[in-house]
C-alpha cells in the first residue's frame, strides 16, 4: 500500500519553526478533512502536546522523551515510513546526517524551512542525492509580513509567526497548506473502507468520527474532539464481549479505556504498520533497558506512578511482546506516563485491569482515569498532574 501515499519531509535547521509548522500544518488538514499522520521521525521528544502544554513541563517531559539519533532509529524509522497505510508529514529534525539521508531515501518529496536562506543549499543536496523533489522552500522570520514570491515549480516565500502564541495565519501559510493538501487529498471514506476490509472484525470503531451515544461537535471541525466525560456513556453503550478494533487518531485515554474494557484485546490501527494486537506483557520487577525504561516506579498516597520511555526513542513492535513492565502493588491506583505508541499504552491497559483503578496522563489535562475497580474512582475522572520538577 505504501506507494499509493506521499510522505513528505520536512527539513531545515534547528530554531526555524520546524515544529510548529508541522503541529499547525496537521492541525489545518484535520481541520479540512484530510486523512494523514504527522510523524516526528527525530528522536527529539517533540509531539502535539508540547504545542499544547505548559512550557516548564514541556521541558521536563522533553527531557525524558529526547535521545540521541542513532542508525538503529534512522533504520526502524526509515522502514516505517517506507511501509506507510496513510500519507505522511515527516519531521526530521535540524540536523543533516546518514541518519535523515537514510530518511529521505523513503519519503517523496521535501519541503524545507529556514531562517537562513544559505542553509537551503545542504538541505536541497541531500534530498537531490535521493532523487526526492523539493516542493517548497520557506524562510521563517519571527514577526513581519507573509510573501509569496513564487508558486512554480517550487513554492517559495516568507512565514512569520511560528512562535508558541503566535498565528502564521497569512498568504504564505496558505499556500503552503493548499501544496500539501493537493499531495495528500485521498476520499476520507475510501481510506476507511480500505483499512476497515483489511481487518477481519466486524465492529471497527471510526475514533475520528462521533459513536453512538457521542454526538458530533459542529464547533470543532470535522474530527470528533474527544472529553474525558465521553469515556462512560461509551462503555456502557459497548458490548463488552465482542471483538473489536480501533481506527483513527485519538487521545491515548482513549485507546487505553477501550483495551481495558474490551475481551478479546482489540486490533489497533497505525499508519506505519496497518493492524496490530497489541502485545502482552510482563508485570515483574525486574526490567529490561533495552526495550523498555522505568523512569519512575514510586507511591503517591493511593497512587503508584508509573513513568516509562523508550531507550533509543523507539521499540518495534515485533520485540515487544513479554517487554517486562512494573509490577504495582495491589491496592492501588496506577498513573501511567511516557511517550509511548498506541499499541503499547493498549497493552498497558491490559496489563494494569487487576489495579484498583488506572489513568493515563495528558499534559494538558491530567491523568484520566480509564479503568476502576473502585467505587469512588470513576472513569472519566481527571486526576492532576504532579508539579513539573525542573531538569537536572
Amino acid at each position: 500500500m505504501a506507494p499509493l501515499f506521499p510522505a513528505l519531509f520536512l527539513g531545515g535547521p534547528p530554531h526555524s519553526g520546524k515544529s510548529t509548522l508541522l503541529y499547525r500544518l496537521s492541525h489545518a488538514l484535520r481541520e479540512r478533512g484530510v486523512e494523514h499522520y504527522a510523524l516526528r521521525a527525530s528522536p527529539d521528544g517533540e509531539g502535539d502536546w508540547s504545542q499544547e502544554t505548559a512550557p516548564d513541563q514541556v521541558r521536563v517531559l522533553r527531557m525524558r522523551a529526547k535521545t540521541d539519533w542513532t542508525p538503529q532509529f534512522a533504520e526502524r524509522m526509515s522502514r516505517d515510513i517506507d511501509r506507510r497505510h496513510l500519507p505522511l508529514l515527516v519531521d526530521v529534525g535540524g540536523k543533516v546526517s546518514p541518519e535523515t539521508e537514510r530518511i529521505a531515501a523513503v519519503c517523496t518529496h521535501g519541503i524545507l524551512l529556514s531562517n537562513n536562506t544559505a542553509a537551503f543549499s545542504e538541505w536541497t543536496a541531500l534530498l537531490h542525492q535521493q532523487g526526492r523533489m523539493v516542493i517548497a522552500e520557506i524562510v521563517s522570520q519571527l514577526d513581519g509580513p507573509q510573501i509569496v514570491t513564487q508558486t512554480t515549480p517550487i513554492l517559495r516565500g516568507t512565514l512569520s509567526g511560528l512562535q508558541v502564541g503566535q498565528s502564521s495565519d497569512g498568504v504564505c501559510f496558505d499556500a503552503l497548506l493548499t501544496l500539501v493538501q493537493r499531495y495528500m487529498s485521498y476520499p476520507p471514506d475510501t481510506l476507511y473502507q480500505t483499512h476497515r476490509n483489511a481487518v477481519d472484525v466486524d465492529l471497527v470503531l471510526h475514533l475520528e468520527r462521533p459513536i453512538y451515544p457521542l454526538t458530533a461537535r459542529p464547533e470543532h471541525g470535522p474530527a470528533y474532539r474527544w472529553y474525558p466525560t465521553d469515556l462512560r456513556p461509551l462503555l456502557t453503550s459497548l458490548p463488552a464481549n465482542e471483538p473489536l478494533a480501533l481506527y483513527g487518531r485519538a487521545p491515548l485515554w482513549v485507546y487505553a479505556a477501550l483495551a481495558a474494557f474490551t475481551e478479546p484485546v482489540p486490533w489497533v490501527f497505525q499508519a506505519h504498520t496497518g493492524w496490530v494486537v497489541p502485545p502482552r506483557l510482563l508485570p515483574t520487577t525486574t526490567p529490561d533497558p533495552q526495550r523498555l525504561r522505568w523512569d519512575t516506579v514510586a507511591s503517591h498516597g493511593d497512587a503508584f506512578q508509573i513513568s516509562l520511555s523508550l531507550p533509543g526513542g523507539y521499540l518495534d513492535y515485533d520485540d515487544a511482546q513479554e517487554v517486562p513492565v512494573p509490577l504495582a502493588p495491589a491496592g492501588y491506583g496506577i498513573l501511567l506516563d511516557g511517550k509511548l505508541p498506541t499499541w503499547l499504552y493498549a497493552a498497558l491497559a491490559r496489563t494494569y485491569r487487576t489495579a484498583a483503578w488506572l489513568a493515563v496522563l495528558q499534559p494538558q489535562l491530567g491523568y484520566v482515569v480509564v479503568w476502576s475497580q473502585h467505587p469512588h474512582v470513576q472513569v472519566g475522572d481527571v486526576r492532576p498532574a504532579p508539579p513539573a520538577e525542573p531538569p537536572e
